[in-house]
């Protein structure tokens, strides 16, 4: 199975790729197609790879307590293991596929080449993590916001 270069240039990098910036992603990006119920990263095992979710639905536990909870579901697009990725701590949750799945996957030495040959591509992905993880956060206070308003009962 190949990446799609197209739905990354579509839903990622925004913006067309020079054939030799084709090339180089594909030498980096792996793919994997995941069945539902598989783990993809565990909580407290190293981390270094970049995950993109191309289709499917994935969730994230934690344990919280000695006990696994869900965190959240994420679809197609999620960027999974960033902060592993970029830091190379370990992974601080679990993440399983909900649905079978394609999984995009780049380490960290793959993303060290990448940024020797196309500071345009690596820039391109560094705004994609960023933005990705600004949504994030605008998601968690946009819910903080609602938990709050239900606790208080100013929801009414």
């Amino acid at each position: 199975m190949d990446i799609e270069v197209a739905w990354i240039e579509q839903n990622v990098i925004k913006t067309a790729l020079t054939e030799e910036q084709r090339s180089q992603l594909q030498g980096v990006v792996t793919v994997a197609a995941v069945a539902k119920g598989e783990t993809i990263v565990r909580e407290g095992e190293k981390g270094g790879v970049l995950y993109l979710v191309r289709s499917g639905a994935v969730d994230i536990f934690q344990q919280i307590d000695g006990q696994e909870q869900l965190l959240t579901g994420l679809g197609e697009g999620a960027m999974i293991g960033e902060v592993t990725f970029l830091s190379g701590e370990l992974a601080t949750a679990t993440v399983v596929a909900s649905k079978d799945s394609v999984v995009y996957m780049m380490n960290r030495d793959g993303f060290a080449r990448l940024m020797q040959t196309s500071h345009e591509l690596v820039f391109a992905l560094f705004t994609y993590m960023l933005l990705y993880e600004s949504s994030m956060i605008r998601k968690l206070k946009a819910d903080q916001v609602k938990m709050m308003s239900f606790m208080s009962g100013s929801h009414k």
